[in-house]
């Protein structure tokens, strides 16, 4: 079986029989790259893709806040142990959503949804 030169590390490597077209070894960091490039091209050819559709209307928008309300209240100890583990980042984005419902509730010049950053 002829060997080819890892995409990363520039070594040598036999390719796997199943997949000839293999261009990166298996070594993790060479594969982590890979995931890493992967997923970076696929960003970048995708790039609305976790934005919010606003075609689908507040009817599918109040549906999904909905869902994760419900969910929320059935998992509280998920909710609870996700505040612990990342309480600097949670605080954080209380002030800020606290600011800008503040703002908002004074009539300030705020965005219509205390939701929207």
């Amino acid at each position: 079986m002829e060997t080819k030169p890892c995409l990363y590390c520039k070594e040598v490597f036999p390719p796997n029989k199943y997949a000839p077209r293999q261009k990166v070894c298996s070594r993790p960091e060479c594969q982590k790259r890979r995931q890493l490039e992967s997923m970076r091209v696929w960003r970048e050819k995708n790039p609305s893709y976790f934005k919010y559709d606003e075609s689908k209307g507040l009817a599918w928008l109040e549906t999904q806040r909905k869902r994760s309300r419900i969910w929320r209240q059935k998992n509280p100890e998920k909710v609870r142990l996700y505040r612990q583990t990342h309480s600097t980042q949670y605080r954080q984005y209380m002030r800020d959503y606290m600011r800008r419902y503040r703002e908002l509730k004074k009539g300030k010049n705020a965005p219509a949804d205390p939701q929207s950053p």
